[in-house]
């Protein structure tokens, strides 16, 4: 008994990450296929993983060029929540604007 809580001691030590990953909004834009214009700068970027996956992002933009954001980003015209099938998943985007904040919602189901 004393061996099998011994591997098993190692087997989940060996399985844990230690620190979690920061991710990117790199990878965020890219999971959602987001288009970020120039003038963007991005604040905040989260991220949970499990049997789906989600990522926010924070960023400022100023007001105009919010269209363009989405624009790029392949929403229709007046959309700020849709899916895009993305590197053959299925991607739920959300946007929100409140002035220069904007917030991503980025996830799979």
């Amino acid at each position: 008994m004393k061996i099998l809580l011994a591997v098993l001691a190692l087997v989940l030590t060996a399985c844990s990450t230690g620190k979690p990953e920061t991710p990117t909004p790199e990878e965020a834009f890219r999971f959602g296929g987001i288009s970020m214009p120039a003038s963007g700068k991005v604040l905040e970027t989260k991220y949970e993983r499990g049997i789906d996956v989600m990522y926010k992002v924070v960023l400022t933009l100023p007001a105009e060029d919010v269209p363009q954001l989405l624009k790029a980003s392949n929403f229709a015209p007046g959309v700020t929540e849709d899916d895009q099938l993305i590197d053959g998943r299925r991607v739920f985007r959300k946007v929100a604007v409140d002035g220069t904040t904007v917030r991503l919602s980025l996830f799979t189901t």
